[in-house]
């Protein structure tokens, strides 16, 4: 298995990546979403969030909450891993043709060492919720027992906590934060703070922004600047055979049963 960014910077063609394992097709988050998306649509990489709970588990999960994606209720941080695993994560989930299809299925949220352990052949791409500073340590050290370093791209959303994966992960990709974002999208056509962006791996944005067409501004500072950029947000076919010919790095999609 190659390393991440000799993957990135050698691939053939956009690399394809499920968000959140393809929520638009399985209960999101889960490992039945991951296995599905690797071995169904053959995605090469898998983007994921995480969380940490009241007894310090590291587990894989967008919101602060459990409210939305079972049938539970409560903040992650108020519950232990225990309490989570007893709820349905495929519970609300709803498919194409309206049906409640993963329901009482066995679905649970998982911890993140399962998907270190199941998918150990799989490219990651994860974001840290939050900033607690324990997330980052409980995550170092589970990166490092699975020996996973080089197949991971991590950061986080948050600027300070994203300064804390570079201390704690130098030897993963990273990518930018929210506020690194809005710098990169006003300076970066003009080819400035170079030497800033090169410690980053790629640059992750979103093809419009509250409605806003953002991509080609983004392509156009990706190219000048010479950063591998990954685009999320392409849920439909043209948008994401749009980002093929105009080759972008990645294509993260909630629907990978459209590459």
């Amino acid at each position: 298995m190659l390393p991440i960014s000799d993957f990135i910077n050698n691939r053939k063609s956009s690399i394809r990546i499920a968000h959140r394992g393809g929520m638009a097709l399985y209960p999101e988050n889960t490992l039945e979403a991951f296995h599905f998306s690797v071995d169904k649509h053959n995605v090469e990489m898998l983007e994921l969030d995480l969380q940490i709970t009241k007894d310090s588990k590291v587990i894989v999960l967008h919101d602060d909450s459990i409210d939305r994606t079972t049938n539970g209720k409560g903040n992650v941080i108020d519950l232990s891993y225990e309490e989570i695993s007893e709820f349905d994560a495929g519970y609300n989930f709803m498919d194409k043709k309206g049906k409640f299809s993963f329901r009482d299925q066995g679905v649970i949220i998982p911890l993140f060492e399962e998907v270190l352990k199941q998918l150990p052949n799989t490219y990651l791409n994860i974001e840290l919720k939050g900033n607690n500073p324990q997330l980052v340590e409980k995550v170092q050290l589970l990166i490092t027992n699975y020996n996973a370093e080089s197949k991971i791209i991590i950061g986080s959303a948050n600027y300070f906590q994203n300064k804390r994966v570079h201390k704690h992960l130098p030897n993963c990709g990273h990518y930018l934060s929210r506020l690194d974002l809005y710098v990169f999208l006003l300076v970066g056509c003009f080819g400035l703070l170079k030497k800033y962006w090169d410690k980053f791996l790629t640059v992750e944005a979103p093809i419009e922004y509250h409605g806003i067409p953002v991509y080609q501004i983004y392509l156009k500072a990706a190219e000048k600047l010479g950063k591998p950029l990954f685009i999320w947000g392409a849920d439909d076919r043209d948008s994401i055979q749009k980002l093929s010919k105009d080759d972008v790095a990645g294509i993260m999609t909630d629907r990978p049963d459209l590459f």
